[in-house]
């Protein structure tokens, strides 16, 4: 699967001023740099405070002391702060335990006489109306604590004119009888305030299916909605936050053509496609160029297309893709599932005629009823939906030889 695309030939379409890109690895060398900020933030485009979390040798172990400040570096008293513990253990798996704290006159919260072990985790966090904080997650010092500065920025869901800008990458791979997707957008915030969306939907044609967010540190993501599409929840503080997420399209590969309409995030700076593309293979994007073909250095083949918008040009919610001229599978396909059933039902067979020893009886039997289990689950999962053809046929063969293979030792 390509990995989203960010290709500088997108650029193409644009002013010859237009910001580089830089490109996945992997992707085809087009030219370009590093991801730089949209052009209606460079006038004012405000430098949020770092958010810390060092050691420090003066705190005694065991011991976290955070530190909360507002957008310009002034404390902030009396507000709630949240300490999180992940315990990770082999013998009784994972555990969670919550703390909570206000801060003091000078905006600090300290928690002291806490576990200290190489398998628990810490992370502070701060709510904010709609809005969530949290610093990265450590380890505490066996010898001394940990010092956090959190900074805590007021929540809107306004796009607050110019301030907060958008860039979009859809990449695309055909897999059998569905298509991938993979959205990534960029939202850059210029501005002294937490984004914290209000029911956005991203519109996705009704019968997509498999919707599901990246993980990540944060609370960004998308939720799916039923024969809408994806709704963005999350918070998005100054600077820059990414946030992808991937989808599939039901498709039958006889029709050849694909053809559907995907919904953007407001205030777009650039929107780029990209797709793995067959011998023949064509891609469009209403309003943008013609796609142009690039290969990898493995010889992967891609079509990639993207848009700049002018400053002051309104950016699109949708946009209308066509993969056209897509290759329609041969006989081979049914002849191999045939002949994998064929398979299966043989070595059923075998198995209820094999003659196993007493000292080897017990172990064998289970591995039988694993690799049963697994066709068993292998079947309904292909019937959902959820496993293409080819990933199908090519775990079920693996799983007859394994079978197979465990037979012909119980002789």
């Amino acid at each position: 699967m390509i990995l989203f695309f960010v290709a500088a030939v997108a650029l193409a379409s644009a002013s010859a001023s237009a910001e580089p890109t830089a490109l996945p690895a992997g992707h085809p060398h087009v030219g370009g740099g590093a991801t730089q900020q949209p052009a209606q933030q460079q006038q004012q485009f405000f430098r949020a405070p770092p958010d810390t979390a060092d050691e420090d040798t003066s705190l005694p172990p065991g011991s976290i002391r955070v530190e909360l400040r507002d957008p310009f570096n002034a404390v902030i008293a009396n507000h709630a702060v949240d300490l999180g513990a992940i315990n990770q253990s082999v013998a009784k798996g994972e555990s969670r335990k919550h703390f909570s704290l206000d801060t003091d006159a000078l905006g600090m919260a300290t928690f002291a006489d806490l576990e200290v072990a190489a398998n628990i985790a810490y992370r502070v966090s701060v709510h904010e109306g709609a809005a969530a904080f949290g610093a990265r997650p450590f380890q505490l010092p066996h010898d001394h604590g940990m010092h956090v500065v959190l900074h805590v920025y007021p929540p809107t869901s306004d796009f607050r004119g110019n301030t907060i800008a958008t860039r979009g990458e859809v990449d695309i791979e055909v897999k059998d009888d569905r298509v991938q997707f993979v959205e990534r957008y960029q939202v850059f915030n210029g501005a002294p305030v937490a984004w914290v969306p209000n029911d956005l939907v991203l519109a996705l044609p009704a019968e997509f299916t498999a919707l599901s967010s990246m993980q990540q540190m944060s609370d960004v993501g998308v939720d799916t909605v039923e024969n809408r599409g994806a709704r963005l929840h999350g918070t998005f503080p100054p600077g820059e936050t990414t946030v992808g997420f991937s989808w599939q399209l039901p498709f039958s590969p006889g029709d050849g053509v694909i053809d559907l309409d995907v919904g953007l995030l407001p205030n777009m700076d650039q929107v780029l496609i990209g797709a793995a593309a067959a011998p023949g293979m064509k891609l469009s994007v209403t309003g943008f160029k013609e796609a142009t073909a690039q290969t990898n250095e493995e010889g992967m083949h891609f079509l990639v297309t993207g848009k700049k918008l002018p400053q002051g040009e309104a950016s699109p919610r949708k946009i209308h893709i066509t993969l056209s001229d897509l290759p329609t599978p041969g006989p081979t396909r049914s002849i191999a599932t045939a002949i994998a059933a064929v398979g299966i039902a043989f070595a059923l067979y075998l198995a209820t005629r094999q003659r196993i020893t007493r000292s080897s009886k017990a172990a064998q039997k289970r591995d039988r009823t694993r690799i049963l289990d697994e066709v068993e689950g292998l079947e309904q999962a292909h019937a959902r939906g959820e496993v293409g053809p080819k990933t199908y046929e090519r775990a079920r063969r693996d799983l007859v030889d394994e079978l197979a293979s465990l037979l012909a030792t119980s002789k």
